[in-house]
């Protein structure tokens, strides 16, 4: 095989092809909906089109992605579920810093936080499997007990002298 063939068949075993497939119906789908000015909103149409393209994408490539995009969006579902409730939860609580409620008070935490849990979603979909990375070490009931316990012995710690200052 020479060295072009060799550069095609990795770049068609790491998925290049199904990434084109998504980013060219991304494309044709955000420009037809901007000519056309409908819908008004511009992220509107970004969500428009990038719905379009997964769809398209799970069409192309059915038995490789189905799971993955299945675990992604249960994990997904799971997770805002659970934020939705810690929100109504401090919201309720009346928790405030200052005049502000806590989101609004400190909003890169917040953000951090969404960003860890999205990146957590990713890996725990098999997300590593389908760009090619090997998969972390497997996580066992008993480890994940520990870390639980481990957070919130620490975070108890942490109000305990936050308080104490």
């Amino acid at each position: 095989m020479s060295g072009l063939e060799t550069i095609l068949v990795s770049l068609r075993e790491t998925g290049l092809p199904l990434v084109l497939i998504w980013l060219l119906t991304l494309s044709i789908v955000y420009g037809i909906l901007s000519h056309v000015e409908i819908p008004r909103s511009m992220s509107a149409r970004g969500v428009i089109a990038i719905v379009a393209s997964f769809l398209v994408l799970l069409a192309t490539a059915a038995t490789p992605m189905t799971g993955f995009i299945t675990n992604l969006v249960i994990a997904s579902i799971m997770i805002a579920f659970g934020l939705l409730v810690t929100m109504i939860f401090l919201e309720i609580a009346g928790a405030k810093v200052g005049d502000k409620h806590i989101f609004g008070a400190h909003p890169r935490i917040f953000g951090v936080a969404i960003l860890v849990l999205a990146v957590l979603i990713f890996i725990g979909a098999g997300g590593l499997g389908i760009i090619n990375i090997p998969n972390l070490p497997t996580i066992t009931t008993p480890m994940v007990a520990l870390l639980f316990f481990l957070a919130v012995m620490g975070t108890a710690v942490w109000v305990l002298f936050k308080s104490t200052k």
